[in-house]
């Protein structure tokens, strides 16, 4: 095989090599992208999820203290039928 014939087949082979690569950096940058929406989504989960939970404990603390209003009144009347 000549020189320039071998030369050609090894600039034949870098093109076929770097049209894979870019093939392989463009299917990256794809997951990529689709990795950033995922974490996105996610992130509006949490979001959501943190909300509907300070909701819920500030409906159990107003629970709570009507229950222990409630036992109080409960307890003076207990009080009041003693008497």
């Amino acid at each position: 095989m000549r020189e320039d014939d071998r030369l050609r087949l090894a600039l034949r082979s870098l093109v076929v090599a770097l049209e894979a690569q870019g093939a392989a950096v463009a299917a990256l940058r794809g997951e990529l992208s689709e990795l950033a929406g995922s974490m996105q989504g996610l992130d509006s989960s949490f979001a959501t999820y943190r909300t509907e939970l300070d909701s819920t404990a500030a409906t159990l603390r107003e629970a709570g203290d009507e229950a222990r209003m409630l036992e109080r009144t409960a307890e003076d009347w207990l009080s009041a039928t003693r008497v």
